[in-house]
C-alpha cells in the first residue's frame, strides 16, 4: 500500500507531460494548416547598365593632334662657302675668301592634314577607319644661337670682300641639313610614328576597332 501510494505521484507527472507534449504538437499542425503555403520572397533585380554612346570623331578632331603626331630631327651640316675674285692678279695668285661653318637646325616632319577629306575618315559604331596622307618634311629651322664659323679665309689682294659670303652658307644650309634628316629616315620615322600615334588617341576615344593607314606607305626620300 505504501509503494503504491509513493509511485502514484510519478504515474501523475508522466501523464501530465505526455499531455502537454500532445497539445503543443496539435497545436503546432494547426498554425501550420492555417497559415497556408510559404509566401515567395522577391529578390531585387540588379542594376541594368545604360550602354554608353558611341565614340565620336571628326576630321577637324584629326587635325587639331597635327603637331603632337609630328617628329623633330635635330643635325648639324658642315657648310663651305668661298668668294673667288675675278681681277687678273687675285686669278694669277689664286687668292680667294673662304669659310667653313657649323650650322645646327631641326627637320619637323609629319602630315599635312590639310589633305584630309570626309573620306579619309570612317566610322561605323565603335570602329573606325583614317587613312593619313604620305609623310613630308613641314618646316626647317636653323639654330643660329649654335650655329658658327669653324673657319674663315681671306687673302685677297685687289678685289672686293663678298659681304654676303655668311649669308649664302646659311641659305645652303637649309637644303644640306633637309638632306641630312632624308638620309636618316625622317619619312619612315614620321611614318610609323604618326600611324601609331593616331592609333592610339583613336583607342582613346573609346573606339575597339581601328585601322590607321597611310595613303602612301612606299615613298620616295
Amino acid at each position: 500500500m505504501n509503494n503504491q501510494a509513493k509511485r502514484q505521484p510519478f504515474v501523475l507527472a508522466a501523464i501530465a507531460l505526455t499531455a502537454l507534449i500532445g497539445v503543443g504538437l496539435i497545436a503546432f499542425l494547426a498554425g501550420t494548416l492555417l497559415a497556408g503555403p510559404p509566401t515567395a520572397t522577391a529578390t531585387p533585380h540588379a542594376p541594368t547598365n545604360t550602354p554608353l554612346p558611341p565614340p565620336v570623331i571628326t576630321i577637324q578632331g584629326i587635325k587639331s593632334q597635327a603637331k603632337l603626331s609630328a617628329v623633330e630631327y635635330n643635325t648639324v651640316a658642315e657648310i663651305y662657302n668661298e668668294n673667288v675674285p675675278a681681277g687678273w692678279l687675285d686669278g694669277l695668285l689664286g687668292t680667294k675668301e673662304r669659310l667653313l661653318m657649323l650650322v645646327y637646325g631641326d627637320v619637323r616632319a609629319g602630315f599635312d592634314l590639310d589633305k584630309l577629306d570626309e573620306d579619309s575618315l570612317w566610322t561605323d559604331g565603335t570602329s573606325v577607319r583614317l587613312v593619313l596622307p604620305a609623310p613630308e618634311i613641314l618646316s626647317t629651322s636653323l639654330d643660329l644661337d649654335r650655329t658658327h664659323i669653324v673657319y674663315y679665309e681671306n687673302n685677297i689682294i685687289l678685289d672686293d670682300n663678298n659681304p654676303n659670303l655668311q649669308g649664302e652658307a646659311l641659305a645652303q644650309a637649309k637644303e644640306a641639313i633637309e638632306r641630312a634628316a632624308l638620309e636618316a629616315g625622317i619619312l619612315n620615322q614620321a611614318n610609323e610614328f604618326g600611324r601609331v600615334y593616331y592609333e592610339g588617341f583613336l583607342y582613346s576615344l573609346g573606339f575597339t576597332d581601328v585601322e590607321v593607314v597611310v595613303d602612301a606607305q612606299i615613298f620616295k626620300e
